[in-house]
């Protein structure tokens, strides 16, 4: 019976929280209903200081499963509540066969689960070796409309990059989401878990493409396997509302974790090391000179 750790981090999202866990118990019990490799559940829940009864809750859904919440400081944000969970369930007395990562903003159909080890399948089939393998998500009830999933990028220079949706098998890709990401014990062997620098954004990113450096595959699912709203703004739309700041409320956006700089800079710096010097300069433009960032990416064709 395999063992999977199933790793989330959560603050004060208690609805969104309630609908991710039942519909994660959901796809586990039609899996197991279904297949003769019944998964063996336990999760690891990082309560990043809620106050509105989110692990209460939690504890309550998951009242006949091997659930342990992890307390947090309320300064952990995503990567860093991702990565308390990740060491929790490591440092547990269990070996386990996968890890798999969710937002808990994000809603998993029935057959998810089925989806995910069909795509692990696949990889082992096609590259005689494991893999990660990330879920592709749409808008809520809008299956036509990817919010998540992977992408390839367009040119040597990694200046644009296209996201990819459900095909007739997984696809390989550049870097990833792990909104639903599935990762198998053998590459966290190899190359470990989040990396320690990032505070929220961008860790996902940054572990998809150091699995490929590592050789491993990285797949996306062949369908649409859950549902999660895309929250964050475009480069174009974000840059639009930087201009219409002050400067004291530039540097108190670009320097807030939800929407960091340094994230973005130590992403560009451990993958793409030839763009780390004008991406540097480029987010010192965006910050004191928005107007002149916003005509120099449309010039490059960015927007």
């Amino acid at each position: 019976m395999p063992n999977i750790a199933v790793l989330l981090t959560c603050f004060n999202r208690k609805d969104k929280t309630v609908a991710c866990l039942k519909s994660l118990l959901l796809t586990v019990e039609n899996y197991n209903h279904n297949a003769t490799d019944k998964f063996k559940l336990s999760i690891f829940l990082t309560d990043d200081a809620c106050t509105d009864g989110t692990a209460k809750a939690a504890r309550e859904i998951c009242k006949e499963e091997d659930i342990h919440i992890i307390q947090g400081n309320g300064n952990l944000y995503w990567a860093g509540g991702m990565r308390m969970a990740w060491n929790k369930a490591i440092s547990h007395k269990h070996t386990w066969d996968f890890f798999l990562l969710l937002n808990d903003d994000t809603t998993l159909r029935p057959y998810a689960l089925t989806e995910l080890m069909n795509t692990h399948r696949y990889c082992i089939g096609k590259y005689a070796c494991p893999g990660i393998y990330s879920g592709i998500t749409c808008a809520t009830g809008h299956p036509e409309t990817i919010t998540y999933s992977g992408d390839v990028f367009g040119s040597g220079a990694k200046g644009k990059w296209y996201r990819l949706g459900p095909a007739d098998e997984p696809q390989m890709v550049d870097q990833c989401n792990a909104n639903i990401l599935l990762v198998p014990q053998e590459v966290v062997n190899r190359i470990g878990i989040f990396h320690q620098g990032y505070i929220h954004g961008a860790a996902d990113l940054d572990y998809c493409m150091q699995v490929r450096k590592a050789g491993f595959p990285a797949l996306i699912t062949s369908q649409i396997v859950g549902e999660c709203e895309y929250d964050h703004l475009s480069e174009k739309d974000e840059c639009e509302k930087l201009i219409k700041m002050t400067l004291k409320e530039r540097r108190k956006y670009v320097f807030h974790p939800t929407h960091s700089d340094k994230d973005y800079l130590l992403f560009v710096k451990r993958n793409i090391p030839n763009k780390y010097l004008i991406s540097t300069v480029l987010r010192k433009v965006r910050l004191y000179c928005p107007r002149l960032y916003y005509h120099i990416n449309k010039v490059r064709g960015l927007y």
